[in-house]
């Protein structure tokens, strides 16, 4: 059977997102009966035939239908890759996970993302050396994406503008509504695009009451401040997976300097990087006893940087492969 690669569940995750929306006004568009690609159990789909779907949508439906699919994510999605996005903190973290994803999927096709001030970011799709360049109906459709994912993080009077061949621009979304020049969007540089927004308001709320059980390793002559500090820095760590945390950064959360910060987990006979990694083991260990999610996704959904430093760092935690792992729970 062919392995599924994070790429494949990326691209099904898009393609499921635009079936689901374009079911709802334009069945008509969508080849055969309109069925869910099952995307937590080998799912492939070519790339070719993501791009085929799209240019027919946009020919026959328009740009603002394309640009219109992520709204959709307003209604709350299972896929965990969508799941993810919508419980980032901020604009920073919610890119910052994109071009994670984008890295871990080899993605030939990516979005540069470029702060300008705290409040705008302007955005360029290019495709990596040797690839074929992003289609205009791609680029609507990230762009549309996007904007919505602001938007449910917490993003308020979002204004998106895009340029026009003619050198001026317009804009394309404010207020709620996309605007176009014609139909099909002739005219537009669908290749960059500068989005703004005049306040944000975090919509995502980590339940500190619901911590998933998690265990850390600390001596039991540890003092209980050690072990407290370990504890919670584990528990901000449980929380999000997808956040590359920096010990600065969750010395400060704690309330602690880093050196101090360090100086517990060294008395607990720790270190950054093993905390880290153990709790990553943990949840891979927990993915793996649910549902039939494709191992790529798991080593994406557990913090890991790659597949390959996945399956290296759970080998050299747990002793086994993360797909002997799983044969064992199958096993009677």
């Amino acid at each position: 059977m062919r392995k599924t690669h994070i790429d494949d569940f990326a691209r099904a995750s898009i393609v499921n997102l635009v079936r689901r929306e374009i079911a709802k006004s334009h069945p008509e568009l969508l080849p055969g009966i309109p069925k869910p690609i099952d995307n937590l159990r080998n799912a492939s789909v070519p790339a070719g035939d993501k791009r085929d779907l799209l240019e027919r949508i946009l020919g026959e439906a328009g740009a603002a239908t394309l640009l219109a699919v992520g709204q959709g994510l307003r209604d709350g999605d299972f896929d965990p890759i969508w799941r993810a996005a919508a419980r980032a903190r901020n604009p920073q973290q919610l890119f910052h996970g994109w071009r994670r994803l984008e890295g871990y999927a080899h993605s030939t096709n990516r979005l540069d993302m470029v702060y300008l001030e705290e409040s705008q970011v302007d955005c360029r799709r290019y495709a990596v050396k040797g690839a074929d360049a992003p289609s205009p109906s791609e680029n609507l459709l990230i762009c549309g994406i996007v904007i919505a994912l602001l938007e449910i993080i917490g993003c308020r009077g979002v204004v998106c503008m895009m340029p026009q061949t003619n050198g001026r621009s317009m804009t394309l979304y404010e207020r709620g509504a996309f605007t176009l020049p014609d139909r099909l969007g002739a005219g537009l540089d669908t290749t960059a695009w500068a989005i703004h927004w005049s306040a944000f308001e975090p919509k995502y709320v980590a339940d500190n009451t619901n911590k998933r059980e998690i265990s850390i390793p600390v001596p039991a002559a540890c003092n209980s401040e050690t072990r407290r500090a370990v504890i919670q820095a584990a528990n901000y760590l449980s929380m999000d997976f997808l956040r590359q945390w920096k010990v600065g950064e969750l010395a400060r959360e704690l309330g602690m300097s880093q050196r101090s910060f360090q100086r517990r987990l060294r008395e607990a006979e720790l270190n950054f990087s093993s905390l880290v990694r153990g709790l990553r083991i943990q949840e891979a260990c927990r993915l793996l006893q649910g549902n039939d999610i494709s191992l790529a996704v798991i080593g994406f959904c557990a913090g890991f940087s790659d597949s390959a430093h996945f399956s290296r760092d759970f080998r050299a935690g747990t002793g086994t492969t993360p797909t002997a792992f799983r044969d064992a729970l199958d096993s009677p």
